[in-house]
């Protein structure tokens, strides 16, 4: 049994080597050969694929940057220039120059020198709901003459719209890249060498990365943005932080050009961003928001994250330029919230959108939970503590279903006696939790009537 056992770890040992030896045709292969290990892991893939919900319209874009390599995988190195390092550079500006831009949410597979393997990378993007996973790298050649910029993108097999989207995808970002100078070697598509298969039986794409984000519903693309093995490329586009930067922002203005991002300080005419002006829980299950009118709005977009810096997703949309309030009834209490308002304006079928005003944030109070006991002549009402509460109101009615008066507010203890009773008479109680909201106040639902 020792020696099977032996056996079999030898044979991973070796598969893992197969799955991780270079080839003479670019830097990218050398991580992403199509193995035993890495088909184990296609079929991961196909799993999260079918469990993702695809990002709509109505969420912020969200873009993943992975910078190839990392960690104890170096990548290519020639010219005294290395891969794993020159990719996360380049993945950093890239990043900074799309978070200029209004409706999108940009995320790194590695912010630092870390080996992540393949298949994490596209399990963390598929977690935060990516729409589209940009893998950054360096090509080389062992002839030292090849030279340029590339896009990979996914085949037309199993899912054709994501082929679709991402050869849209390459072909803008190829478009920035070689305005910079390089030599246009095109876009392209590979194919598995192996009989590995899509769901469908179709021949598998070639790249995991590629292969793990079509599985998981979007395009993923590789860029090889210059060869680390050729002089010239070497010293004119990847010596210096600054000519990284420029590769950086060419990615970012071809991501933004094929999603139609607008930068945050773009003119657009009259339109400007609002300013929400009151933020509160109505009830431990409504959210008002108001803002500031737009001159020149068509309507507003509101949008909702559980996240100060997390994903907004449009929750709501009001349809009237005079109208700037909106309640929100798909929430639930004690948790908090942070919303942002976009206004928008119509030209025929085309709708042009202002930045996002700055996000506020609100929290939804419990409802407090009260006994009523008489001591006497006296009513106590009791409650326990509310987190996050200021404040207590407490109502009284001599009707249960009658109208409530609101009889006292106590703060920094959870009971109140009521004195100004008649002997003999029954009285019905409810009390509501209050904290301060953004210019107005926070109120939980009213508890349920107790009464003596």
């Amino acid at each position: 049994m020792k020696k099977l056992n032996k056996l079999l770890a030898i044979l991973l040992l070796a598969a893992i080597f197969v799955s991780s030896a270079a080839s003479p045709v670019h830097a990218a292969q050398r991580v992403e050969t199509a193995s035993p290990i890495q088909q184990f892991f296609s079929s991961v893939f196909r799993n999260l694929g079918k469990s993702r919900q695809k990002a709509s319209k109505d969420t912020e874009l969200a873009i993943v940057l992975d910078a190839g390599h990392g960690g104890s995988d170096y990548g290519a190195s020639a010219n005294k220039l290395y891969e794993k390092a020159l990719t996360l550079k380049i993945a950093r500006y890239c990043k900074a120059e799309l978070e200029k831009y209004n409706g999108v949410k940009v995320y790194l597979t590695r912010s630092d020198d870390t080996y992540i393997g393949l298949d994490q990378r596209i399990k963390d993007a598929t977690g935060v709901g990516a729409d589209a996973f940009i893998s950054i790298h360096i090509n080389s050649d062992a002839s030292k003459t090849a030279y340029g910029a590339e896009v990979y993108y996914p085949n037309s097999n199993y899912k054709p719209q994501v082929s679709e989207e991402g050869r849209k995808l390459a072909g803008a970002i190829q478009k920035n890249l070689t305005s910079l100078g390089l030599y246009d070697r095109g876009i392209k598509t590979l194919n598995s060498a192996s009989k590995t298969t899509y769901p469908d039986g179709s021949q598998t794409d070639y790249y995991a990365v590629i292969r793990g984000a079509k599985q998981s519903g979007y395009p993923g693309v590789i860029v090889e943005h210059a060869f680390i093995s050729n002089l010239s490329d070497a010293q004119t586009y990847l010596s210096t932080d600054s000519a990284l930067k420029k590769l950086g922002i060419a990615d970012a203005k071809g991501i933004a050009a094929c999603y139609g991002l607008k930068k945050k300080d773009e003119d657009l005419g009259e339109l400007h961003k609002t300013n929400i002006t009151k933020l509160s829980g109505k009830s431990s299950s409504r959210v008002r928001v108001e803002w500031e009118q737009v001159k020149g709005a068509t309507g507003y977009e509101i949008y909702r994250s559980p996240l100060e810096n997390g994903k907004y997703k449009r929750v709501g949309m009001v349809e009237k330029s005079t109208s700037t309030s909106y309640t929100d009834k798909k929430v639930e209490c004690g948790n908090i919230y942070y919303y942002k308002v976009r206004p928008y304006k119509m030209a025929g079928d085309k709708k042009d959108t202002a930045g996002f005003s700055n996000a506020q944030k609100v929290k939804l109070l419990k409802t407090p939970a009260i006994s009523v006991k008489a001591q006497d002549a006296r009513i106590k009402i009791s409650w326990q503590n509310v987190k996050g509460a200021d404040k207590y109101e407490i109502y009284r009615s001599t009707l249960k279903k009658g109208n409530y008066q609101k009889i006292a507010t106590v703060e920094e203890t959870a009971s109140f006696t009521d004195v100004n009773r008649k002997p003999g008479k029954t009285y019905y109680y409810k009390v509501r939790a209050v904290c301060n909201g953004i210019r107005s106040y926070t109120y939980s639902s009213y508890s349920k009537i107790k009464w003596q």
